[in-house]
């Protein structure tokens, strides 16, 4: 083989072990760029709690469906790695799906309160939870009060707190118990009593998909 063609094959072998060895080192960067995102992520499985405070006053006697609320989430929320998946003051976003006024001495008002999405560290994630508690104020004819809501808790508890919390595929709805499960003096004060809950009040979500974040 005359040496011109020898240049030419060596030249050729050359170019292909150069264009492999790119491609090898393309795939490795890719790769590490790929680990590098996933060690990154922080992931919070379904069942998951934390506690968020609303950051205005929520009423079922001023509310409308449709109008947006937002809370800020209190603490930080840890993954199973213990790392910080949620930052506290991380933003929370909600909707009022449905509401009803006391319209009468024979009603109470309820809300029905969904959460849609979260922001962390600047990012936008859709969320879904429900609101499993939180502390609301009844207000009716000169009488207001504090209560503790808790979902879950059957019709024992309503007796004894006045509220009731319960969920539908609209949301949360929270409301006053009236009747024979409150008792019959409480019964009387809870009637025509509309749900508020002022800005800082603390709600518990409970996520029901896993959520995963950046972690920066």
């Amino acid at each position: 083989m005359k040496r011109t063609n020898w240049i030419n094959l060596t030249t050729v072998l050359g170019l292909v072990v150069v264009g492999a060895c790119g491609d090898r080192s393309a795939q490795a960067a890719e790769q590490a760029r790929n680990a590098a995102a996933v060690s990154n992520t922080r992931t919070l499985g379904s069942g998951v709690t934390f506690a968020m405070a609303s950051t205005e006053n929520i009423s079922s006697r001023y509310g409308k469906a449709g109008d947006a609320f937002s809370a800020n989430v209190v603490s930080n929320v840890i993954d199973g790695s213990g790392r910080i998946a949620i930052p506290a003051g991380s933003a929370v976003f909600g909707t009022i799906t449905d509401v009803k006024s006391a319209s009468s001495p024979n009603s109470s008002g309820t809300l029905t309160l969904a959460v849609n999405s979260i922001t962390v560290r600047g990012k936008n994630y859709p969320l879904d939870a429900t609101i499993d508690s939180l502390a609301t104020e009844r207000a009716s004819q000169g009488v207001t009060g504090s209560d503790a809501v808790k979902v879950g808790v059957g019709a024992a508890a309503g007796a004894i707190i006045g509220q009731i919390i319960d969920k539908n595929t609209k949301g949360t709805v929270i409301g006053a118990a009236v009747g024979a499960a409150a008792g019959g003096t409480y019964a009387v004060l809870t009637k025509d009593a509309d749900i508020r809950l002022p800005a800082g009040t603390h709600i518990i979500v409970t996520l029901r998909q896993r959520l995963t974040v950046s972690g920066s």
